[in-house]
């Protein structure tokens, strides 16, 4: 596959795929991957770290040309995964519910996140530790919309961390958004004033899931989400 310098490709994976297609995840595992299978202790984990690496590396391997399982993927300093066989192409990956995402840029760095919408019993005590007083206001101005609004402001603040390889090194409470004209905004990290551009886009895999892609390009064109399984 190519994947063009001012391009975003967007994968989706059900984790509950064809019997063919999680044979091919197994087949894809580098040694040590395969090895760590069974430090999982239940086999639900085990099939989603199959079908999750598995299916990394057959992407990886299209547009490397390169034999899955020989493919070197290295991580940088803060955990964030990237590989050693053209570390000019930069990926993400998030997985939730029944799926897993993937995002792969030649436009820089790329931060994805998805989340099942669902009801939580702990959700206002979420909303206050994580969110500021104005985000708080925003997320809870609609009770209708409260449950979908805290899942999509949840996934604009991961897939940013992700994005610049923080991860949860950073705690979601320090970043602070705004939401106008269909936009989400960084405004500040702890506190201080942020003078970063990133961009902040929506995307679906189903009407019950939240997800967000974040990257800095303006001028890049993100595919449309293609489906494996």
């Amino acid at each position: 596959m190519l994947l063009k310098k001012g391009e975003i490709h967007l994968y989706c994976v059900l984790l509950n795929p064809s019997t063919v297609f999680f044979e091919k995840c197994r087949a894809a595992l580098s040694e040590k991957e395969q090895e760590r299978i069974s430090y999982f202790k239940f086999p639900s984990v085990q099939k989603s770290f199959i079908i999750s690496q598995g299916a990394l590396r057959l992407l990886l391997s299209d547009y490397l040309n390169i034999d899955a399982p020989k493919i070197q993927i290295s991580k940088h300093s803060k955990g964030k995964p990237f590989t050693i066989d053209d570390t000019d192409l930069c990926f993400n990956i998030s997985n939730s519910g029944g799926y897993v995402v993937y995002a792969f840029s030649r436009a820089g760095e790329v931060g994805i996140d998805i989340e099942k919408i669902r009801t939580l019993p702990d959700l206002d005590e979420l909303i206050e530790k994580n969110f500021s007083a104005k985000e708080k206001t925003f997320i809870s101005k609609n009770k209708a919309e409260k449950e979908k609004r805290f899942f999509k402001f949840w996934t604009v603040k991961e897939a940013y961390l992700k994005a610049i390889g923080e991860g949860m090194r950073l705690s979601p409470d320090n970043l602070e958004f705004t939401f106008e004209n269909n936009n989400y905004e960084l405004d500040a990290i702890k506190g201080v004033f942020e003078q970063e551009d990133w961009l902040f886009t929506d995307f679906s895999i189903a009407t019950d899931y939240a997800g967000t892609i974040v990257y800095k390009d303006k001028q890049t064109k993100i595919s449309e989400i293609k489906f494996i399984n």
